[in-house]
Parts: C-alpha cells; structure tokens; sequence
C-alpha cells in the first residue's frame, strides 16, 4: 500500500535531514494528484463503486491519468479492471512497468511507489481485417476473440446492416426467427448455408426469390467479416469453464478471474458498423453476470475516448454503459472514462451519478458551461481550466476527496487544483514506442 511523506509541523524543517524531515502516512485511499498546497488528493476508498471523467484537450494527460488510475485501482485497491476502448494502441506499453526517470522519481517520493507493469491481456475482435501486431506483443499476452452464434442471431438485423450496407431484413425476419433453433446446431458456415438453403421459400417460385437472394447475400458477407463463432452458439469454446452447469461467456470476466487486466483493442473496428453493439455485448455480459462471476469484488470499466463509441443514446453502447452508470452502485460495477468532447457524452451516461470529474486544460466553452453546471463552478474556476499546464488538472466532485498532509487525513468537498501523480507502469504514445 501507498506511503506518502509530508513535512512536519512541530519543527523548522530547515534544520532537519529529509529523513528527519518527512513522516510517512499511511494511505488507505485511493490516490489522484497532488494539490498546489502539497495535498496528496485521493478518491476516498469506501464501500460502493463511483463514476469518474477525466476531461480535457488532446495531449494534456488525460489517458496518463487513467494509466495511474487504473493501477492504483488494481494493485493498491485488489479492485478488477477491465479496459473497454484502447482507439490508439496505446495501452500496449502498460504492461510494462514506467521507464521515465523523472517520473519514477516524482511517483516514488510522493506515494512511496515505484515503477510497476500491469498486467494487462490484450483482446482483439476477429475481423476478416484485423491486423496484429506481433512486434509489440511479442512478450505480452494476447488473443482473439468472437462474439457467440446466438448473440448474431438475437440482433441479426443490426449485424446484417454492419457488414451490408442498407441491408433491411424486414418481414424476412419471420423467417429467420423460425430457423434460430436449427441455426443453433450448425457448426460450419456451410452448415449455416446448408439450412437457409432448404427451409428458405423462393427455391423453386420466383415470389420469394429476391428476398431468398437478399438473406444469403446478407449471410455470405457476415461470414467474410469473421466476427462469429458458429461452433458454439451460447459462447467461445476456448472460454468454456467446466463448472457444474455453469460457463462463463465473456472473455474479460475469465481474464480478470485470472487476476489480469483485459484490454480491448478497438483500433481495428473504426470504421465497423457493428463497433458499437459489439461492444454493448461485452459491458452487457459483465455487467449482467457481475454479482453471480465475482460476489464480494468491485470491477470498474474504464473508456478512453469515450465518444468514439458513445454520442447519441439510442446506440448500443450507450444503452449499456447508461446502464452502468444508473445502476453500477447495485452490481458493484463502476465506470470511468476519458473525454475530450464532455458535451457530446449523453445525458443517459453522466446522468445524475457522476461523482468526479478530473479537468484537463481545455478552451471549449460549450464543455466548460456543461462541467460548470453538473458540478455548480463558479466563473473563476472555469477560467482556470482554459490556462492549466501539461499535467495540471482541476478536481471536481459532488461527494468529497480525501486529503493527506501534515500528518493529517481530512475531507474536501471545493474544486482542488493540482498535478497528476505520474503511472507506475509505462506509458507511451504508440509512435514513440520501438
């Protein structure tokens, strides 16, 4: 656990050697950064999970701060973490521990912490174009993984769509509805080809026939696309657990049951039309099966560009990750992201649950009215965002931090602004790695 060191008060420091100088405080919080008084500023430890954003512009801390975060929440708190967005490939240097002196330096004399991987497994969504990079994962942990036949078949529709444009599956659903059973116990895409073949109408009259066309054309491209594992409808086989009636499904519970971090690279499904129901499978499957998968355990979710896959309410994403945010404090399942655009994040998601927001520097004043008003800033605050310094930031909340100085631990509910703790594990922008 953290140790951090603050100066006395009983004595003149001056006279003093650092080791005479400095006591240590034990932390049992969680730390964030370090205030402009000397503050160790930490999200107070207690029994429910809490939401947090970390906003600001490109390049000013903000995925460093959630390297840290995510650390501290793994190593220092025994929480699970999953990593539900890496856009940039950049998490691929956290399994590393940090390499920057100066950084060690600033971290160690702080919280008492030295340099630390995480030990992060990468997850790759099988696409007929994914691209891996052997390179960087040459020593790491990793693997692809598919989405169960029954989740297609259960949203076929918005599947269907993501592999052929403005495809509408229609009153040709009835169908397909009526073949799940059969399609179920296929376990080759010729078997699949081999049902719709015989029980589709329009075989041999011509009134159904461009309907027929249009399913198998539909099929033909889902099965190019190879995100699907017809070989087991009900998950992938690789994640079957031989527990009495029970399996779990997802590939990130059974990673963080292992004690890793899952990291889900989504740098290949920019331009995916099924990025976004994707994606609300997986936060569906942990959230849904948190209690049952980790009873007594907190798991946070943590997003990097969150509006990447989560603008506008009615998408998938965000009906799940809503989800999470009105509902975490139930299954013990909290969430965290990182922003540049806050006011583009939808109100289902921030909601009324919000309980941080850690503010980069940013000029955007659409985005400074609305963290104003979700966290009732006065003008002048606002205006300290728009000057912040690389790796300053500004902490807000609608519940308390916890502050550590002077051999003192004390509650402070006003906007502290501040310096971010450096990560323990490496981090580097993926242009920068070898």
């Amino acid at each position: 656990m953290a140790l951090g060191k603050t100066y006395t008060k009983e004595i003149n420091p001056g006279i003093l050697d650092d080791e005479e100088r400095f006591k240590k405080i034990p932390i049992t919080d969680i730390p964030i950064m370090i205030s402009d008084s000397g503050e160790i500023v930490c999200i107070p430890r207690e029994n429910e999970v809490f939401s947090a954003a970390i906003v600001g512009s490109s390049g000013m801390g903000k995925t460093m701060l959630g390297n840290f975060l995510v650390s501290q929440l793994y190593h220092s708190m025994g929480y699970n973490v999953a990593l539900m967005n890496d856009l940039s490939d950049e998490t691929y240097s956290w399994s590393d521990a940090m390499q920057n002196i100066r950084f060690q330096q600033y971290t160690r004399w702080w919280i008492n912490q030295g340099p630390c991987p995480s030990p992060l497994v990468y997850i790759f969504p099988n696409t007929n174009s994914i691209t891996i990079p052997d390179d960087k994962l040459k020593y790491k942990n990793y693997l692809k993984t598919v989405l169960p036949f029954n989740e297609i078949l259960d949203d076929l529709e918005f599947y269907l769509k993501g592999v052929l444009s403005d495809f509408e599956l229609g009153k040709s659903g009835n169908y397909i509805n009526d073949l799940k059973e059969e399609l179920f116990q296929c376990e080759t895409p010729e078997q699949v080809k081999e049902v719709l073949e015989e029980n589709l109408p329009g075989k041999e009259g011509k009134s159904f026939e461009s309907m027929r066309t249009k399913i198998f054309n539909a099929f033909n491209n889902l099965m190019r696309e190879e995100i699907l594992d017809i070989t087991n409808p009900e998950c992938h086989a690789l994640l079957k657990i031989k527990e009495p009636e029970e399996f779990i499904s997802n590939p990130f519970s059974v990673i963080m049951k292992a004690k890793g971090i899952p990291s889900l690279i989504t740098s290949d499904l920019i331009n995916k039309k099924y990025k976004s129901v994707l994606i609300s499978y997986y936060v569906k499957n942990i959230f849904k099966n948190h209690l049952k998968d980790f009873p007594g355990e907190k798991t946070f979710l943590y997003f990097d560009e969150l509006r990447t896959i989560c603008e506008k309410d009615d998408e998938p994403a965000s009906k799940a990750i809503a989800d999470v945010s009105a509902r975490g404090r139930i299954n013990n399942v909290g969430l965290i992201y990182a922003t540049q655009f806050y006011d583009k994040i939808p109100n289902s998601v921030k909601g009324a649950k919000l309980n941080y927001c850690f503010t980069f520097r940013h000029n955007n004043a659409k985005v400074l009215n609305e963290i104003g008003s979700d966290f009732d800033l006065e003008k002048t605050s606002k205006d300290k965002i728009k000057n912040l310094k690389t790796f300053e930031c500004i902490g807000l909340t609608n519940k308390t931090f916890v502050c550590y100085m002077d051999g003192e631990r004390y509650e402070v509910s006003k906007p502290i602004k501040g310096h971010i703790i450096y990560p323990i594990a490496n981090h580097m922008k993926p242009s920068a790695e070898k």
